[in-house]
């Protein structure tokens, strides 16, 4: 498992997570709802944060789709904000708020200042954050961690979805690479073996 790779045994609950992809992949929003739905566990309930200007592109989130990464939409919040700025303050005050598990906030990359601010709110409340953007990560951020996700070839089509996960930054640790993938049943994530990577690799 992945968990073991990192210092907290598992992704640090009460800290600010940060997720890149690559413009017009989807692959690191699919990933991120894993994420949080793994962050919201059994009965956690989850906010999720995106700018307005975003659902005219992407579309509202599919029900469905969200039930099969273990999110109900019943424990889930959706909020939307006209500007980064307001995404930024809504995730801050949803941090603070402490009655939530995760909160998910998409399209938004804060800045030093503004990043150890939400670092401090989920300290204070116990409640993670993770901050998705679609594109690079450019400014400097107190995140605890920084990965970089996209898709990876699958062996079972739709099923289970798989990417390549990279881990750039790890306060305490050290970064690294896997092929991940989602399993329904579980309802939780798989690290591929190199050697079954390697050979679907050598397969398309």
């Amino acid at each position: 498992m992945l968990d073991f790779f990192l210092p907290w045994r598992g992704l640090a609950r009460g800290g600010v997570h940060q997720l890149e992809g690559v413009p017009g992949d989807a692959s690191v929003q699919a990933f991120a709802t894993g994420l949080t739905s793994r962050c919201a566990g059994a009965d956690g309930r989850a906010l999720w944060l995106r700018l307005r200007r975003d659902r005219q592109e992407t579309g509202e989130p599919y029900g469905p789709g969200l039930a099969r990464y273990g999110l109900p939409p019943d424990r889930l919040m959706l909020v939307e904000a006209r500007a980064p700025s307001d995404l930024l303050w809504a995730v801050e005050e949803g941090l603070r708020g402490g009655a939530l598990s995760v909160a998910l906030a998409e399209g938004v990359s804060p800045d030093v200042t503004a990043s150890r601010r939400l670092q401090l709110a989920a300290e204070a409340s116990g409640v993670t954050a993770l901050l998705v953007s679609s594109g690079p990560v450019r400014a400097r951020s107190v995140a605890l961690t920084r990965w970089r996700v996209t898709a990876a070839p699958s062996a079972r089509g739709v099923h289970r979805p798989r990417w390549q996960v990279e881990l750039l930054h790890c306060r305490g640790g050290k970064p690294g690479s896997w092929i991940m993938e989602w399993d329904d049943a579980a309802l939780g994530f798989a690290v591929v073996p190199a050697l079954a990577s390697r050979a679907l690799a050598q397969a398309v």
